[in-house]
């Protein structure tokens, strides 16, 4: 054994900071939660609850599920067969609205009608509600405003009328539209009028509208009688013209309502 000799050691080399590894990863997982947060709540929006727009067994969540729709821009399904004109119009601008708000819950207003608000775009619309294939339907929107009630919601014609002329028809089946009787101003078609007519004739009274007679053109030659019309649709002024057929099997009734135009 030799003493004095020098003694040799090893050191080990100073640990390496992983301070950077730990932020790299912070940061990784941020911009991941980030990115699911985003795709999530935002777009296209897997996380968020889905709003209910089918419902309709009860006035209360057809117009919960209306609100929804229009949120979304989706109440195709909720819509009556038969509804107002002005309805079709309410539907297009819905699409570019920011979304809706229940304002004054459904609340019956009729024997078979109900009616709700809501706000969309800033402006408030009121909807009319009746029973449908289904469940319950909307007939009418009205912005401003709720719609007026039906006095009734049935559309099975009702007896002819025992006129003597055309003119006494049409304004019959005038003072049925100004009335809202459906049935009585289906009863004052032609049995041969189409379907379209007889739809058209609804749509009308399930909006507002009045009408004045200001002239009748008697037509003997061609057994017709034309009844022009002054009116308001939907707080829209605007003609109206009907035309009737004088000697038809029956007695004389309308062939022919132009709503809007003479």
């Amino acid at each position: 054994m030799t003493y004095g000799q020098p003694q040799y050691g090893y050191s080990a080399p100073p640990k390496k900071s992983k301070t950077w590894l730990w932020i790299t990863l912070v940061l990784v997982f941020v911009l991941i939660a980030g990115g699911v947060a985003f795709t999530g709540f935002v777009t296209p929006g897997f996380f968020k609850s889905k709003l209910d727009t089918e419902s309709r067994a009860t006035p209360e969540q057809l117009s919960r599920s209306f609100v929804n729709g229009v949120a979304e821009d989706r109440v195709s399904s909720l819509w009556c067969k038969i509804r107002s004109k002005r309805s079709y119009a309410f539907e297009q601008t819905m699409a570019v609205s920011d979304g809706a708000q229940l304002g004054t819950p459904a609340r019956q207003r009729a024997a078979q009608e109900y009616s709700a608000t809501f706000t969309a775009a800033g402006q408030t619309v009121g909807i009319a509600m009746i029973p449908g294939d289904g469940g319950w339907c909307v007939r009418d929107t009205k912005v401003g405003g709720e719609p007026e009630p039906l006095p009734g919601i049935d559309a099975k014609p009702g007896p002819r009328p025992d006129v003597k002329t055309g003119e006494e028809a049409g304004n019959k089946f005038v003072d049925a539209i100004n009335a809202r009787d459906i049935p009585a101003a289906l009863s004052v078609l032609c049995g041969k009028v189409p379907d379209t007519t007889r739809d058209g004739v609804q749509q009308i009274i399930h909006g507002e509208a009045r009408y004045t007679v200001e002239k009748a053109d008697v037509l003997t030659t061609a057994e017709q009688t034309i009844l022009h019309l002054a009116g308001d649709v939907d707080g829209v002024p605007a003609p109206g013209r009907v035309e009737t057929e004088d000697k038809a099997e029956g007695g004389p009734c309308v062939t022919s309502f132009s709503p809007d135009s003479d």
